[in-house]
């Protein structure tokens, strides 16, 4: 897609643009998708690549991917970011930064699928997380699609096989990563009054500056050598980083932030599909009621009020 189309057009309510960037669904399962798809190859990557690694070189290889869409709007921002950096920087820590590098660590202790599955509660904690933090009303229909979405997470969760079900270290840090996530979808009302590419680009930076000290800690270097690798690591930043961000971005000017949030529950399915074609996992029964469970959750909460 040109870079001025996506320039032009990425938080923004204009629909002149045909096709693909004036559909807001499509958009936004594209996203779903992508995002998923993070979550699969975060546990089919090779365990020489350690977690707060993988984050870093993420978020530092898709600042020059979208480098060319900021730079043109990064000058004139620059006076809307004074004493707007703590709040960059904290968004970044919860949604990029700490949400993903939990997540990679949760996938090395457990299975994708139960981990997207987890995440798939992400829209109830936003709804909770609003009535917390900012007050917002939650009406009846709400409070019944997260109960559902709820009890479809915990029936996955409790009801595998073996004492304590799929309740691990890997799930509980799965999550803390939907946490961390939902917090920041909350907060992002807050975030500083600039350009979507320039915000974008300054979060991958302050998220690469977070987890900076972590992976000199680490001292895992970029595996230049490692054909595999490395396309990973550059799908990761251009896949589930910049390309997510725009369609997500887009879809959220086109039909706003609540409506935008209930395809995250899109994420488990698309999740394990790709699980079972990469990893070969196989969903179960308990997986499968938890989908009906959360997909109910998801048709209550896309029903008009």
């Amino acid at each position: 897609m040109p870079v001025d189309t996506i320039r032009l057009q990425a938080g923004t309510q204009a629909d002149a643009a045909p096709g693909l960037w004036n559909r807001p669904y499509l958009l936004l399962t594209l996203a779903a998708s992508l995002w998923a798809s993070n979550f699969v190859l975060g546990r089919a990557l090779p365990a020489g690549m350690v977690p707060v690694s993988l984050s870093f070189w993420r978020w530092a290889l898709a600042m020059p991917i979208a480098l060319p869409f900021a730079l043109p709007h990064l000058k004139a921002d620059l006076p809307a970011l004074r004493g707007n950096w703590p709040t960059l920087f904290l968004l970044a820590a919860l949604g990029l930064a700490g949400s993903n590098t939990l997540a990679y660590i949760a996938l090395r202790q457990t299975d994708a699928t139960s981990a997207l599955l987890v995440q798939s509660a992400m829209p109830t904690a936003i709804v909770a997380f609003g009535f917390l933090l900012f007050r917002d009303r939650v009406s009846r229909q709400q409070i019944g699609a997260m109960a559902f979405a709820l009890a479809g997470v915990l029936f996955v969760v409790l009801a595998k096989p073996g004492a304590g079900g799929a309740l691990n270290a890997g799930t509980l840090l799965a999550g803390g990563a939907m946490l961390s996530q939902s917090c920041y979808a909350t907060l992002l009302r807050r975030r500083p009054p600039i350009h979507p590419a320039s915000f974008l680009f300054l979060s991958f930076a302050a998220a690469a500056l977070i987890m900076l000290p972590f992976q000199i800690a680490a001292g895992t270097a970029l595996p230049l050598g490692d054909v595999k690798g490395m396309a990973a690591l550059g799908y990761l930043a251009l896949g589930p980083s910049v390309l997510a961000f725009f369609l997500f971005n887009r879809g959220v000017a086109l039909i706003g932030s609540g409506r935008a949030g209930l395809f995250f529950y899109l994420m488990p399915v698309f999740g394990t599909v790709f699980a079972a074609g990469l990893l070969e996992e196989r969903i179960s029964l308990t997986g499968l009621g938890g989908f009906v469970l959360v997909g109910v959750g998801f048709a209550l909460s896309g029903r008009r009020r």
